[in-house]
């Protein structure tokens, strides 16, 4: 099923399905979100209950093993309207037998999205309606169509970050999708990023701890989008090699270490929700036209 807000400026088109937004379309005609294709077949996923990849797609919890695939199961998961306005949408998505087999805790994620003036706001609300403490990672993975005009080429773009940031960029285990901390790509006092495939040859760029709440992804002339993620403190930047796209991904928490231990509760920076608590995140994009 498909639902859609708009105001004066943008509309949004989002799928029961994951919840995953489809289409960001500016007044103008321009949509901001890439489509499917070729290259990879989402758009804008929800990542939870993890982010990344287990180490060899295993886990355990309270002595138990368990299995799950890359960035948890949210993203296939259907959602139900919970809350509908013209400008605002609420999904929502609960626990079942079959998340319970991957995952042992009851949850609800609420996904509230809402369009203010050239903004759209993505809130996942997690709340813990289990017994027991929900340990978990979060992240989004929105992907944008890049060259977003006419006569541009990828390499046109550049992501420009808020503050100068230095950073040691862990390199991707092909093999498994495991993050190697042991052996780093370091960027140092750097203000932006100018797009180019070569950076992408060996998965994505991981930002463990950014400076930066907010970055831009834009063109020669400074249109394109400026992306806030003030409740994440890591980013990753990911494409394929010759792909239209760029996805500019807010994380709380990242793939197991290539040495992890399986040990769910001891993956960096998980979040430990108490029950009948809550949970919320939010990151904004704002086009820039």
């Amino acid at each position: 099923m498909e639902f859609s807000i708009k105001n004066e400026f943008l509309e949004l088109c989002i799928l029961s399905h994951g919840a995953e937004k489809k289409s960001l379309i500016s007044n103008e005609g321009i949509n901001y979100l890439r489509d499917k294709d070729e290259f990879w077949n989402r758009r804008a996923p929800l990542l939870f209950p993890i982010v990344g990849k287990l180490r060899d797609l295993k886990t355990f919890i309270n002595n138990k093993e368990y299995h799950m695939n890359q960035h948890g199961f949210l993203r296939d998961q259907e959602f139900e309207l919970y809350e509908k306005k013209d400008n605002e949408i609420t999904l929502v998505n609960k626990y079942n037998e079959d998340t319970l087999k991957m995952f042992p805790f009851e949850y609800k994620v609420y996904v509230t999205y809402t369009l203010k003036g050239k903004s759209l706001d993505t809130c996942v609300k997690v709340v813990n309606e289990d017994w027991q403490v929900i340990p978990f990672n979060y992240g989004g993975h929105p992907g944008f169509r890049c060259p977003l005009y006419a006569g541009e080429c990828f390499e046109d773009y550049s992501v420009k970050f808020e503050k100068t940031e230095n950073f040691d960029a862990p390199l991707v285990v092909l093999e498994n999708g495991t993050l190697d901390f042991d052996n780093t790509v370091p960027y140092r006092n750097i203000d932006e990023i100018k797009l180019d495939y070569k950076y992408f040859e060996t998965d994505a760029i991981v930002i463990p701890s950014v400076k930066s709440k907010s970055v831009k992804l834009v063109n020669k002339e400074g249109k394109g989008i400026k992306f806030d993620f003030k409740d994440f403190p890591s980013l990753a930047i990911w494409t394929k090699p010759n792909a239209p796209f760029v996805c500019l991904e807010p994380w709380i928490g990242y793939a197991d270490k290539y040495n992890s231990n399986y040990q769910f509760i001891e993956k960096d920076n998980i979040i430990f929700l108490n029950p009948g608590e809550e949970f919320s995140a939010t990151y904004s994009i704002t086009i820039l036209d």
